[in-house]
């Protein structure tokens, strides 16, 4: 309501930059009115990137600040508000930074249990981090208990199901989701980022996002994100079957190891 236009700077208007700005300079005008260099000083100490980009998000700024102007609709209790939001977001950052500080601690003081090496083996998954490998090991408790991928699959309720009620029997294939949904919340994101690329174009992991981009020529992206997640699924648990360390291997490869695998046990 008091400045739209700001919306559209940032990736996200909760972003360290963005709020220690809009605690600075909560309206439109406090922007315009404010030293340039102020203002791009606090980008560059907030932000990872340097001068250029403090620059270009300077004159975003400022002309959103123009618009919202004639645009805007701004009173007293709206710069309240902001302040307040603001306040909030800094308390929960400051609650989920403690839990983190806990987690690390924890994790720390039990390096040498099975438990934290399977934190620590799922970890090396590319786009897994700290967060991710700890919620799936808590959601996943005892590995040993999982003889088979599919288990697996299905306790984070990632298999199909097929809507029944009495003897109506429907025809679409949905997730079941009667497992954790934390867990699948992980598995949704490791299968974003191992599908997505990075700032420079480069796939983050060539041979999924290849799978995903060859299963989009014949099916919906939904169904093709649904295909990759078993595989992210099936990896989770060959790594920590093998107790070995993620690593991307191309499907000719891993067939020529396969074959090996046959040849060595014939023999």
């Amino acid at each position: 309501m008091a400045f739209p236009q700001y919306l559209g700077i940032f990736s996200k208007v909760t972003t360290n930059t963005s709020l220690t700005l809009l605690e600075t300079y909560t309206s439109p005008s406090a922007f315009i009115e404010a030293d340039k260099q102020e203002i791009i000083d606090i980008i560059r100490s907030t932000a990872r990137f340097g001068l250029t980009y403090a620059k270009n998000k300077h004159n975003a700024i400022i002309r959103a600040a123009d618009s919202a102007q004639a645009f805007g609709y701004m009173i007293d209790s709206n710069i309240k508000r902001i302040r307040l939001y603001i306040s909030f977001i800094r308390k929960y950052d400051e609650e989920i930074k403690g839990i983190l500080d806990s987690l690390h601690e924890l994790v720390d003081a039990n390096e040498g249990t099975d438990f934290v090496k399977q934190i620590h083996l799922i970890e090396t998954f590319k786009g897994a981090g700290f967060l991710s490998a700890v919620s799936l090991m808590g959601e996943i408790g005892d590995f040993f208990a999982f003889s088979k991928p599919k288990q697996l699959f299905a306790y984070f309720g990632l298999d199909p199901a097929v809507k029944q009620s009495g003897k109506f029997e429907g025809t679409k294939i949905k997730m079941s989701k009667r497992g954790s949904a934390i867990a699948r919340r992980v598995i949704h994101t490791l299968t974003l980022q191992s599908i997505g690329t990075s700032r420079t174009g480069e796939a983050k992991n060539p041979v999924l996002r290849d799978y995903y981009l060859k299963k989009c020529e014949s099916k919906p992206k939904l169904v093709a994100m649904g295909a990759v997640s078993h595989k992210v699924c099936n990896i989770i648990f060959a790594i920590l079957r093998d107790n070995k360390p993620f690593k991307i291997i191309k499907p000719e490869e891993h067939i020529k190891q396969f074959n090996a695998a046959k040849y060595e046990i014939a023999a």
